[in-house]
């Protein structure tokens, strides 16, 4: 069991909100117009950093380690910061940054914070839509229009035929063997969306979205999501149904009764 002062949680929860809000004024502008774009990967893989995802984690890292400067950060695009305690800052200035510069409103800032390891407070910051989901412990919250909503996931019984599935792109992320697993479990769903990265995952705990199946994520990618998910009632695991915090492959649920028979199912396949 995670032991900590919940006033120390509490004062970081507070700053979380800040670093989303010093991360729109300099990603928001940037999406706006045409930018300068870098491609991190080799070859004919693209991998695109933009000058708002350096410039929006370094920002985000000043005021960290001005609040708490002896917490660790680690994040997407500069060198992680060991630091004395056990609280760990994961950020992810721009997730979905093939969608940012293609205009695509759906990319997100994800700012995470992790006790002991384990991720205790989340950020899915939809800037261009103004939409935020928290997740804390036991509790998620959307905040749209200076309004604040409970986040509750979807009950689909335990029911895959009555699932909404979503996976940003298949094609990319999944393996020979994983993309034919997962085409089978897109064959029972009610249907599938593609392209959404971490909105997919406000949606389930949204209750409008049910299943993301995805792989090849990184800690950056995954921290922010877990206690979005679980403090709306889901769950987020890997696809042996462990703990996904390292990334890797990973499966996010509205109903947890939906987990058992998706890694059943994809056991089956692999």
């Amino acid at each position: 069991m995670l032991k900590y002062d919940q006033s120390e949680l509490s004062a970081r929860q507070g700053l979380i909100g800040k670093l989303a809000e010093a991360a729109r004024s300099i990603t928001l502008p940037l999406f706006k117009k045409d930018m300068a774009v870098v491609n991190k990967a080799e070859g004919r893989n693209y991998d695109p950093v933009t000058e708002a995802d350096i410039e929006a984690e370094r920002v985000m890292r000043e005021l960290i380690l001005s609040a708490f400067p002896y917490d660790s950060i680690e994040g997407e695009e500069l060198s992680d910061i060991h630091g004395s305690n056990e609280w760990l800052w994961t950020l992810d200035p721009i997730d979905g940054t093939r969608g940012f510069v293609a205009g695509i409103p759906v990319w997100s800032t994800l700012i995470a914070v992790s006790f002991k390891n384990n991720p205790v407070l989340g950020l899915i910051d939809v800037a261009a839509q103004d939409k935020q989901f928290f997740g804390s412990p036991n509790y998620s919250w959307l905040i749209h229009e200076g309004r604040e909503k409970k986040l509750s996931s979807r009950n689909c019984g335990g029911d895959l035929t009555k699932a909404i599935l979503g996976c940003t792109e298949p094609l990319a992320m999944l393996n020979e063997s994983e993309l034919r697993v997962y085409n089978n479990i897109r064959k029972i769903v009610r249907f599938s969306r593609l392209g959404l990265d971490a909105y997919a995952y406000g949606q389930i705990a949204l209750g409008r979205m049910d299943v993301v199946i995805e792989a090849l994520l990184k800690p950056c990618d995954v921290r922010a999501l877990v206690p979005v998910i679980e403090g709306a009632g889901g769950k987020l695991t890997n696809w042996e149904g462990g703990s996904a915090v390292n990334g890797g492959r990973i499966i996010a649920v509205g109903d947890p009764f939906l987990l058992p028979k998706i890694i059943d199912a994809l056991k089956a396949g692999l």
